[in-house]
């Protein structure tokens, strides 16, 4: 008989979460402790920092609310009553302007008329407070209401090279409050300088790490450097004076709308004189001392499916990519974290679980950069350049992605470039420029959403189709995740997965000509499958969930593996086979066939997305575990776990065997709880 742990575990929450509401009614100030403290012991998760701010707001403890508050919108960032509350918390302090803020954050992550009217009468008090205060001072009320306009207008981070507030960022200083500022120009654009919303999708940005300068700069060269520098104004005059050589620039000699990169052969001092302000970039040295592995490249290719590739072989559909990593290490059993690509990504290059990165909400913002460690950045702490090609509107320099990296270029996929023949284009020029250096790349190919968008894009598909399978049959979905079952993508599917193979070889060609195999670390891998490939009404499918994933370079395992994986053990993965620190705090796991302490005994797909259900599929060696909530996910990620529904599924007949395995319902109904328990609402 099921036991049903998720529903004892909310039954005993919610009694105890209405006994701490009472003890608050009532001022029991012994029992609410006592409360607080079994809650905590019990759970974390956005009730409990409701219930802590509210009781040091009781105490008139605001700056310890204001610290709880502050934590938990880390974990919650788009949460209505967390986001209110820092705004009482800071008027309380009289932090007028931070306080609106938060005011407005509130009715932006609103979920009901209630709340929005809630949050505008605070809004509105807070502008006649303000309009009192600063009374001698409109100006300094003009720019404070301004603010308040610019975050009711904020946009997400896929109009990039946009800012949220849909200005360009082009040569414009970026996180310049942080130890990670960074500058986008144009790439390659040689009489276009700069993008607005109309023409933003049609041009290429390359993105640097640096900083401004406006008179003088020095920099120490230790050996030959390459130095990139971005003019801010067409009217500059620049010099560089190295060992009393001076080289002077002016007016138009170097391009305004391009990041410039000046190559130094002799060391010493290099004083650089500037008239108006210049972007300086990081220096790098033309050649390292060789690491492990010269070479780590991750090749991503979004929407590939794990389960179609089986099924069609990937000698027939990718034969290059499989004749270069048939000697290697190839994975039968490696599922996506997530159903589509901003979570799942996510997930990849931090090593963790959508419910621990935060990052689900398709039009929110949320400082992701300030709260994850990300895969470049140990590779950069190990002495890697590290750059990123691609035009995946989910992973731009904006989202956070800048963090660690040394080299982005970037053109919007949707506009009809940075496909991959541009990408593998760039990756051979970049590898070319900077072969004498230790490279760590991400390249994301982003060729067959064209399928599931119905996009006919490229000349080598059209001309493999049948005009039958053209015609369009209006089964595209509300979303690329939500297109539903149609055979009549299939073959435009695998002639894009094709295509896609064609100019990859030339990729592992270079490979194989310019490096030793012990000295590359090559991964290809993707983020989750499609589901016009299966005809079924289960979302977290086989075909949704299971990704490929093959890894070639000295040391690495040959062969073909069944054991369970996990995209979020690709990271301690490379970590480890290019023999760097493992990563701590992180979900992913090393596979045992890389030398790990234990295998996965199963592994985790979830779905957390604004107005759907909250899905979860987990497989093991026998069966498929689904588990789906009652109740569609509002903006805060809060799983409604009053109803759900779990099924044991056997693999191998099909058969629902919820009942009559039904301790093992419920040891994964408990470990579904243990994953989702922070995200628990009730």
């Amino acid at each position: 008989m099921r036991k049903y742990p998720i529903q004892q575990s909310i039954h005993y929450l919610s009694a105890l979460y209405q006994d701490i509401k009472t003890d608050f009614e009532n001022n029991n100030v012994v029992n609410l402790q006592n409360n607080i403290e079994k809650y905590e012991k019990s759970n974390s998760d956005a009730h409990l920092i409701s219930i802590k701010s509210n009781a040091y707001f009781q105490l008139g403890e605001y700056q310890k609310a204001e610290a709880v508050l502050l934590q938990g919108l880390k974990e919650y960032p788009f949460h209505f009553d967390i986001n209110l509350n820092a705004g009482i918390v800071y008027e309380m302090q009289t932090k007028l302007e931070m306080s609106l803020c938060y005011y407005i954050q509130a009715h932006k992550f609103s979920k009901t008329k209630e709340e929005r009217d809630l949050a505008e009468t605070y809004i509105n008090r807070m502008n006649l407070l303000l309009k009192e205060v600063y009374e001698n001072e409109p100006n300094e009320l003009v720019k404070i209401f301004n603010l308040g306009n610019r975050l009711l207008q904020e946009k997400d981070y896929r109009s990039f090279p946009l800012d949220a507030y849909q200005q360009s960022t082009i040569r414009q200083l970026m996180a310049s409050d942080t130890v990670n500022p960074y500058m986008t120009n144009m790439y390659k654009s040689f009489n276009i300088h700069n993008v607005d919303q109309k023409n933003r999708f049609d041009y290429a940005t390359e993105t640097l790490p640096g900083n401004v300068y406006s008179s003088h700069h020095e920099i120490i060269l230790d050996q030959p450097t390459i130095l990139p520098v971005s003019v801010l104004d067409t009217q500059t005059s620049l010099s560089f004076e190295l060992n009393k050589k001076v080289y002077s620039f002016a007016n138009n000699d170097l391009f305004y709308n391009s990041h410039q990169y000046l190559r130094f052969n002799e060391t010493g001092t290099l004083k650089i004189k500037t008239d108006k302000p210049v972007f300086i970039g990081k220096p790098l040295s033309i050649t390292d001392s060789p690491l492990s592995k010269k070479l780590v490249v991750n090749i991503f290719v979004d929407g590939v499916s794990g389960a179609f590739i089986q099924k069609h072989h990937l000698s027939e559909l990718m034969p290059n990519t499989y004749n270069y990593f048939k000697n290697s290490f190839i994975t039968n059993d490696c599922y996506a974290t997530s159903e589509w690509t901003f979570p799942s990504v996510a997930s990849m290059y931090t090593g963790k679980y959508t419910t621990n990165h935060h990052i689900f909400h398709p039009d929110f913002n949320y400082d992701f950069a300030s709260n994850n460690k990300m895969m470049q950045e140990y590779f950069k702490e190990a002495g890697y350049m590290t750059t990123q090609i691609g035009g995946d509107w989910r992973v731009t320099p904006a989202h956070g992605y800048h963090k660690g990296f040394d080299r982005i270029i970037y053109k919007n996929f949707m506009s009809g470039g940075m496909d991959t023949a541009n990408i593998v284009s760039e990756t051979l020029e970049h590898l070319e420029a900077f072969k004498g250096k230790n490279n760590f790349l991400w390249i994301s190919l982003a060729d067959l959403h064209h399928v599931p968008d119905d996009i006919d894009q490229n000349l080598m598909t059209q001309v493999q189709l049948d005009i039958s399978e053209r015609v369009k049959r209006d089964t595209k979905g509300p979303t690329t995740v939500l297109t539903p079952f149609d055979t009549n993508k299939h073959d435009k599917y695998i002639n894009e997965i094709k295509r896609i193979d064609f100019y990859l070889n030339t990729l592992y060609e270079y490979f194989n000509n310019n490096y030793q195999d012990e000295e590359v670390l090559i991964v290809l891998h993707s983020d989750h499958g499609q589901s016009f490939l299966e005809n079924t009404d289960i979302l977290l499918n086989e075909s949704r969930r299971k990704v490929p994933l093959m890894i070639k370079g000295g040391s690495t395992p040959v062969g073909t593996s069944n054991e369970l994986m996990a995209t979020i053990d690709i990271l301690p993965t490379l970590l480890h086979l290019a023999q760097l620190p493992a990563a701590t705090e992180i979900d992913g796991q090393l596979p045992v066939i890389f030398g790990g302490d234990s295998a996965r005994t199963f592994t985790y797909t979830e779905a957390i997305h604004p107005n759907q259900t909250y899905k979860a599929a987990l497989t093991d060696d026998t069966h498929h575990v689904y588990f789906e909530n009652g109740t569609a996910i509002q903006n805060d990620g809060l799983i409604d776990l009053n109803q759900y529904t779990l099924r044991l599924i056997n693999k191998v007949t099909g058969e629902d065997e919820t009942e009559a395995l039904a301790d093992r319902a419920d040891y994964y109904e408990q470990i579904i709880w243990e994953h989702v328990q922070s995200n628990a609402k009730f």
